[in-house]
């Protein structure tokens, strides 16, 4: 039998009250009770877009105040990245980013990740990519292309990127290099921007994530040549993948993540983590997801986010180096 005395509930109490000022503890239990700002690096539209606005919607009906996206595009997501960077690190101010802002770019670009203060929480999604045309480029196939491009029918072909230093770029760069071929590249802020430049031919080229290319190449807008992903996407049945194809691991299917400014106390980013991840139990948003030919890709933990990330910038920073790949804007 457990005997209580007076000093066992005086010790109890004592107890309950260091943790309750350990640092973060009491923020977490009230956090948060005011808006919390979700930045992204891009113009609206686009796969990074969609999941704020996704998680920001659910996240306002679970905590009961205000959760808004706000867009700061440029410079390849440094504006974003700093704006959370210089944040009061409370979990007020949260970042979701992509593989080519938060991986790619440090690693094609390491001065991008001077002054970077973020901790990460959670992947989110991931989304393949696929290699497009526009509708006027004379090429019917990816060997068609790399021919064409070889014999000269097709000089003075352009490719466009999402930005310097992101993924749509380095494969563009990568796949060029491996058939010794040359394009200009034109760099844009953003898919939003990207976009209508390849839809109006002012562009030829471009590796688009699938959630964007798909509709286009469904309606006859625009031609797809190979996908990013392991196996055939289901509904591009025809079209192969870069491996098929023999380019090995050329090709980014790009994933996308959540971050909170360095210093943020610990309980407060197991509180959004846990929030997140309750609300990726929710059938419908794996439904919302799948819409956009995107995969749920969930991390069982901050910790498991975190060293996927610097994992990320080392396999990029390698990957780079041995194709010496210059990353720079023609």
């Amino acid at each position: 039998m457990v005997r209580v005395t007076r000093k066992t509930v005086v010790c109890a109490l004592l107890s309950a009250a260091m943790i309750s000022l350990a640092p973060g503890f009491a923020s977490a239990q009230d956090y948060p009770t005011k808006t919390v700002r979700i930045i992204v690096p891009v113009p609206p539209g686009g796969p990074t877009d969609f999941i704020a606005r996704v998680v920001a919607e659910r996240l306002n009906a679970m905590w009961g105040q205000p959760v808004i996206v706000e867009s700061k595009a440029g410079a390849t997501g440094a504006i974003a990245n700093d704006a959370v960077s210089n944040a009061e690190p409370d979990g007020y101010t949260i970042l979701i980013g992509n593989v080519s802002t938060n991986a790619i770019n440090f690693a094609a670009i390491p001065k991008k990740r001077e002054g970077v203060k973020l901790t990460p929480v959670t992947n989110l999604i991931q989304v393949p990519g696929v290699l497009t045309g526009s509708k006027e480029l004379e090429a019917k196939s990816a060997e068609d292309l790399v021919a064409k491009m070889k014999s000269g029918e097709l000089k003075g072909i352009k490719f466009g990127s999402t930005g310097i230093g992101t993924y749509s770029q380095i494969d563009m760069l990568r796949f060029l290099k491996q058939n010794n071929l040359e394009a200009t590249h034109i760099a844009y802020k953003g898919a939003a921007q990207a976009l209508p430049a390849l839809l109006g031919n002012e562009i030829q080229l471009e590796f688009l994530n699938l959630s964007t290319g798909l509709p286009l190449v469904k309606d006859g807008r625009l031609k797809a040549f190979a996908t990013t992903w392991p196996e055939r996407v289901p509904e591009l049945p025809d079209v192969p993948t870069l491996k098929e194809l023999g380019y090995g691991d050329v090709g980014t299917s790009a994933w996308h993540g959540m971050f909170v400014t360095e210093g943020t106390p610990q309980p407060v980013i197991d509180k959004i983590y846990a929030s997140v991840k309750s609300i990726y139990e929710q059938p419908d948003i794996q439904k919302k997801i799948a819409d956009q030919n995107s995969k749920a890709t969930l991390s069982k933990s901050p910790a498991e986010f975190a060293t996927f990330v610097e994992s990320e910038i080392v396999k990029w920073t390698k990957l780079i180096k041995d194709n010496d790949i210059k990353v720079t804007a023609d």
